[in-house]
């Protein structure tokens, strides 16, 4: 039953969210929004993006899965929202190999369609924030088969990474354009994520992450988890034939 409510509560959540994306239109005050810089729709705007060492953690057993690489394909389908491809690699727990239904041994597919991204204004609490970021939603649930059968992990909610122009771990600053830039996924405890309030509307809203491990046919507690890592966001292309963009993003009050 905790998990039917965990699942339910994540997917008012997305079509909330959703909802407020389709809404953008009208830029309502407290919106983080991009642009191709110099003005223009970013619609249709996509992008790579590639990390090393991506783990997951959770608040109970601390280290959960490691992978050695992630690789992300972006595709900007409003100013503040877009929809994203990810594949990370070379992925195990406890020496066991874990992958996506349907994936090879070790990979974790999540394909375009089913994992959303938006853009707004993060916060470290209700007093410190206003920090550039990406909110990514695993939609309904990401299920990880490991060994082989001998482990089942259900994942469940959404992450929030920091937009930044270098490793400095300073915010990307707004209204200057930027041909790449990092977005950075950290933790302040074992399974709670650094960031974790995301700003939309002038509403703060709390986004986390969670799982469940199921070994052997027994499955544990919901734990609360966060992932690391820093991916780099590159190559932004429109158009056909594709032409090199740089890109911008502003608030809109």
């Amino acid at each position: 039953m905790r998990r039917i409510s965990i699942v339910g509560l994540f997917l008012a959540a997305v079509f909330a969210l959703s909802a407020m994306a389709a809404s953008s239109a009208s830029a309502a005050p407290g919106l983080l929004l991009a642009r191709v810089a110099g003005g223009g729709s970013i619609a249709g705007v996509t992008f790579l993006s590639l990390g090393l060492l991506a783990l997951l953690t959770t608040d109970g057993g601390g280290h959960l899965i490691d992978c050695t690489h992630v690789r992300n394909t972006g595709l900007f389908l409003s100013p503040t929202l877009g929809d994203l491809l990810i594949l990370f690699s070379n992925c195990s727990t406890e020496g066991l190999k874990c992958n996506t239904t349907g994936s090879p041994e070790g990979q974790i597919h999540l394909p375009l369609g089913t994992t959303l991204f938006h853009l707004g204004l993060a916060h470290l609490n209700i007093n410190v924030g206003k920090i550039p970021a990406i909110v990514i939603l695993l939609g309904k649930h990401v299920k990880l088969t490991c060994g082989g059968g001998a482990a089942e992990v259900l994942i469940l909610g959404s992450v929030i990474g920091a937009l930044q122009l270098d490793p400095s771990e300073k915010p990307i600053p707004l209204n200057q354009r930027f041909a790449n830039a990092i977005l950075n996924f950290q933790q302040t405890a074992h399974g709670l994520q650094h960031l974790r309030l995301f700003l939309f509307e002038d509403v703060l809203n709390t986004y986390d992450l969670h799982s469940i491990t199921t070994v052997l046919g027994k499955e544990g507690p919901v734990e609360l988890s966060a992932e690391l890592t820093l991916v780099l966001l590159d190559l932004f292309l429109l158009g056909s034939p594709a032409k090199h963009v740089e890109l911008e993003l502003f608030e809109n009050t």
